[in-house]
């Protein structure tokens, strides 16, 4: 259904001020596919800069397909691989990153971490 450097957030689109219990961000699926009804690790798109807190980094507007509800808009990805919840959908497709996009991540994101709930991310880097 679908595949790696699809973009998706929830049908349901969920407030800011519930953004730990669902997916605020718009999440760039990292599983080589994903059938929407279970679990997927995913990529974290914000505008945040990095700061003394989060290793964002910054893409560039080769990085994202035109045509798309999210597109290049000074995008970064948080450099972790995250746990996205099957629950928090059913998922649509509001983007896709080009094949340099995907590259770009695969090229900077840190391979040293293991998968994790971006709650448990900011736990680490708020110590």
């Amino acid at each position: 259904m679908f595949s790696k450097g699809d973009i998706l957030l929830p049908s349901s689109r969920v407030a800011k001020r519930d953004w730990l219990n669902g997916l605020f961000h718009p999440a760039v699926v990292w599983d080589d596919s994903y059938d929407g009804t279970s679990d997927f690790h995913g990529i974290m798109l914000t505008h945040t800069a990095p700061n003394g807190q989060f290793d964002n980094i910054l893409m560039a507007a080769n990085h994202f397909e035109n045509g798309h509800e999210v597109v290049f808009s000074n995008t970064h990805f948080v450099n972790q691989l995250f746990i996205k919840f099957q629950g928090w959908g059913a998922f649509e497709l509001v983007g896709r990153l080009t094949a340099e996009g995907i590259e770009f991540i695969e090229t900077h994101l840190n391979m040293n971490s293991h998968p994790m709930e971006f709650i448990q991310y900011r736990q680490l880097v708020t110590r």
